[in-house]
């Protein structure tokens, strides 16, 4: 049987998560206005740039290589992430 005490605790700490997890989605996607040096962003990050060079409505994706283990960074035009 379920107690009253361990009821509220729950219902308390799945609000709490569900705030948490809508602040977290709400974060603002931020764009460069310039391409980063190589080797500025870490392996595997993805950074956005609005510089001009993508048709309208996109930007420039770009995925952080590794040069220890010569994996390049990628660079593609995709549709403005969503804010």
């Amino acid at each position: 049987m379920v107690s009253l005490r361990n009821l509220r605790f729950s219902i308390l700490t799945l609000l709490a998560l569900g705030v948490f997890l809508s602040i977290l989605g709400c974060a603002e996607t931020q764009y460069a206005k310039e391409k980063p040096a190589t080797g500025d962003i870490p392996y595997g990050k993805v950074v956005y740039v609005d510089d001009g060079t993508c048709p309208e409505g996109q930007v420039k994706e770009i995925t952080g290589g590794s040069q220890d283990k010569r994996i390049p960074r990628t660079v593609r035009c995709v549709k403005r992430p969503q804010q």
